[in-house]
């Protein structure tokens, strides 16, 4: 997915600019400092999706998406909350307050790609016949081969999977059902819309919570009876 910044602070395409190096499916392919410097480009060439700041010198970034008779889609990014509701009545993607998170970010993103393409796909995640209990993983446009009994936990994330180990954590373009389905169940349980946890590293269980190495995970009310049964050996 092409994207262009239109922004007058430096720090702003830093941090965006960084944010989109980690994830495969979108790269910038030009930034400007004004919506004036933009204009040509985007009457030149095919852009997906726009980053764009509001307060800017000469031309506002509200106003400027007024005069585009076939704008890309947009995500506002701003340090002035007021123009949400401007910016929603001219059918932005989402509004970024300024300073954002990754997480954040991703979900705005996540929401200009509806369902992950097959060219953008993770590589599936399969137990190799010639690398028993090993599975392979794209992230940070890498393929990485796993361990499967080092997976602490896989959280879902939208559109992505953070896949967590002991040492350090991948993001990965995939959909949290898929990894229900092909991970071992006898290994892996899900215990909440939003986790899977890998069995032989749980500590503890307390309540409503499951205690790992370094992390806490909350048992969705949905699954809390199948987790307690597993656990108490019923």
């Amino acid at each position: 997915m092409r994207s262009i910044i239109i922004d007058d602070e430096p720090l702003a395409h830093k941090v965006i600019q960084s944010y989109v190096a980690k994830l495969d499916f979108i790269e910038v392919v030009a930034s400007f400092k004004s919506a004036v410097e933009a204009l040509p480009y985007l009457n030149q060439q095919s852009v997906d999706l726009m980053f764009l700041d509001i307060n800017m010198p000469v031309l506002q970034g509200l106003d400027f998406l007024r005069t585009l008779s076939h704008p890309p889609q947009v995500i506002v990014t701003t340090a002035y909350q007021e123009y949400a509701l401007e910016g929603h009545e001219l059918q932005v993607l989402d509004y970024l307050l300024k300073p954002f998170a990754f997480d954040r970010f991703l979900k705005a993103v996540s929401r200009a790609l509806p369902s992950p393409q097959p060219t953008e796909r993770a590589t599936p995640a399969t137990t190799s016949a010639l690398a028993p209990g090993r599975i392979f993983v794209k992230s940070d446009k890498k393929t990485h081969q796993l361990k499967v009994a080092d997976i602490l936990f896989l959280e879902g994330a939208g559109s992505y999977v953070k896949i967590h180990l002991p040492d350090r954590m991948l993001m990965v373009l995939e959909r949290l059902a898929h990894f229900e389905q092909t991970l071992p169940e006898d290994q892996f349980m899900r215990v909440h819309r939003s986790f899977i946890v890998g069995l032989h590293h749980v500590q503890t269980l307390e309540g409503n919570q499951l205690f790992l190495p370094g992390h806490t995970l909350p048992i969705g009310q949905l699954y809390a009876a199948q987790v307690r049964a597993h656990f108490s050996g019923e």
